[in-house]
């Protein structure tokens, strides 16, 4: 073994090549992760309010499970709003339940604006969740609907605010998009690093297009849009065969150049119950990448092809590294543009897992980082051919 300046052709086209998929990386994390970085740190400091006479009444529906518990607090954080003109919160229970009915009677009482509807029993091959919406945007008695569900906690009185303010009389938007994070100290169990990150990584999928003004998805727990957007889309009509899209299949139907606006302030981030629950993970997941499935536009390639570049890397700077070998430069120089490459993995989701208030990582980071493709194939077989309720007669 030797160390020489002259490096072997071959050896040295390697290291080009190594060092190109390390550029491009970079290039796609500069356009796509650190625009949602920054993109959350500017939505606080260089987004002014609007007068409260230009803020437009709002109804609020809620969507319940059953669990009186959970929507009593969510209701009481809600009607506690600082909102400065008219909003109505209408809850939209799954069935008949006595203890949520007797919650919105006891909150009723001294707030008149809140109603409560259910779907009926017995619904067969139609998704309950969407014709529960439908009941509750046909309800609404205002112009503009914000959802979000029973999951959901919301941690600031400016939340409805926060949410409502890209909506003007005349400007032109119809869809706002929220939010929803979650606590990663709730998640102690095996995989809770990994979890985190691809909770991060998925969500930065979307949030990085609808910052650009290509928006493809939402969130079901942090949502707004015009009532008159959802009725002449026709609601969820081409998507009623299915058991969940109404926050990505929906969206890619009703969105326009224009008339999107993602909302990412601290005010308007909603925090939801076991979010990063194993179980519940895994079956978010599933069904995400199952309703994508219908999606006819949305990045399909740039997004995962970060993976696949640092493991392009990768085997290029050890097959310049053997070629090279005795002598031992191309090795350090592969080393080297490695490093970079893994450094530059750490800077950059560190900054979007704090952004996005996710576990705080490190030296995983990379890994994670490298792995994610293998995972995102596995998920979508998995929810091709998996179990589970993805249609309406399932």
């Amino acid at each position: 073994m030797y160390l020489s300046p002259v490096i072997d052709s071959t050896a040295l086209w390697l290291l080009c090549a190594c060092a190109l998929c390390v550029l491009m990386l970079a290039t796609i994390y500069f356009a796509r992760v650190r625009n949602v970085v920054s993109f959350r740190r500017k939505a606080d400091a260089e987004r002014p309010d609007k007068p409260d006479e230009d803020y437009l009444p709002a109804s609020v529906i809620v969507y319940s499970d059953g669990s009186a518990e959970n929507l009593e607090i969510l209701l009481r954080s809600i009607l506690a709003q600082d909102y400065p003109t008219a909003f109505e919160v209408i809850v939209i229970n799954e069935g008949e339940s006595p203890d949520v009915r007797d919650t919105v009677s006891m909150l009723r009482a001294s707030h008149p604006n809140i109603y409560l509807t259910f779907t009926p029993e017995g619904v067969v091959n139609l998704s309950r969740k969407k014709l529960g919406i439908t009941l509750g945007v046909k309800a609404a008695r205002y112009d503009v609907v914000v959802l979000t569900t029973t999951s959901a906690v919301i941690t600031s009185d400016h939340w409805l605010k926060r949410m409502m303010q890209p909506f003007g009389r005349n400007n032109g938007i119809d869809i706002v998009l929220g939010f929803a994070t979650v606590d990663p100290e709730e998640d102690d169990a095996y995989g809770k690093r990994r979890r985190a990150f691809d909770f991060v990584a998925d969500n930065v999928r979307w949030l990085a297009v609808a910052a650009a003004g290509k928006p493809f998805r939402g969130t079901e727990h942090n949502i707004a849009y015009r009532k008159e957007t959802f009725m002449a889309n026709k609601g969820f009509a081409r998507a009623l065969n299915l058991h969940y899209g109404d926050d990505d299949i929906f969206v890619s139907e009703i969105v326009r150049p224009g008339n999107t606006a993602l909302e990412l302030s601290e005010d308007s981030i909603v925090q939801l119950r076991q979010g990063n629950h194993p179980r519940m993970f895994r079956e978010r997941v599933l069904r995400r990448y199952f309703t994508e499935g219908f999606i006819r536009r949305r990045p399909r390639f740039l997004h995962s092809l970060t993976g696949w570049l640092q493991i392009a890397a990768i085997a290029l700077a050890a097959a310049a590294g053997y070629v090279g070998y005795p002598n031992m430069q191309p090795t350090i120089v592969a080393a080297v543009i490695i490093i970079i490459m893994l450094i530059l993995d750490i800077w950059v989701w560190r900054a979007a897992m704090k952004a996005l208030r996710s576990r705080n990582l490190r030296f995983t980071l990379p890994w994670f980082s490298i792995t994610y493709p293998f995972r995102k194939i596995t998920g979508r077989i998995h929810s091709r051919f998996g179990h589970g309720k993805k249609y309406t007669w399932n």
